[in-house]
């Protein structure tokens, strides 16, 4: 059974050596130790992670403020992958939106990341733009993501 864990600053020793192993091999340029603990300290600023079994799996970090959520960072542990982790912590802040009256949830992915593209849409997101470049690493562009909470007939209802 899998748990969702809310990170603050006061447990966040506890699990950031797990955060910062599963962000250093799923991304090119992965956030540091310093930019969670920042986001910490974001009073805007969520970090949720995924546990079984005393094991962490996954983590999300989003901002909600102003009526919308901006995904900032998500990522699942290599070998949990496609078994719905990554889609439980997004359906979970999805919930979460709809029951504080979030209009939108935004996110950007490089276009390269299919799987993310794929997840994304099975759950209502559509790109909405490009932003040129976005990813300085690799000079990608980003695919911006919207999913409207609130919108004529396919509003998502809190859980």
């Amino acid at each position: 059974m899998i748990s969702f864990i809310e990170i603050t600053k006061e447990n966040f020793h506890f699990f950031q050596n797990s955060i910062i192993d599963i962000e250093n091999v799923s991304f090119v340029s992965p956030w540091t130790l310093d930019s969670f603990k920042r986001e910490l300290t974001n009073r805007y600023s969520y970090l949720w992670t995924v546990t079984a079994d005393k094991e962490l799996f996954g983590y999300i970090c989003f901002w909600m403020f102003a009526g919308e959520i901006h995904i900032m960072n998500i990522a699942v542990h290599p070998e949990m992958r496609g078994k719905g982790i990554g889609k439980s912590l997004l359906e979970r802040v999805i919930q979460l939106g709809a029951s504080e009256g979030v209009d939108k949830v935004w996110l950007e992915v490089r276009p390269s990341n299919i799987a993310a593209i794929v997840l994304y849409q099975g759950e209502g997101f559509r790109e909405i733009a490009r932003r040129a470049r976005y990813y300085s690493d690799t000079n990608e562009d980003a695919i911006v993501m919207l999913l409207s909470l609130h919108s004529g007939g396919s509003e998502v209802s809190p859980a």
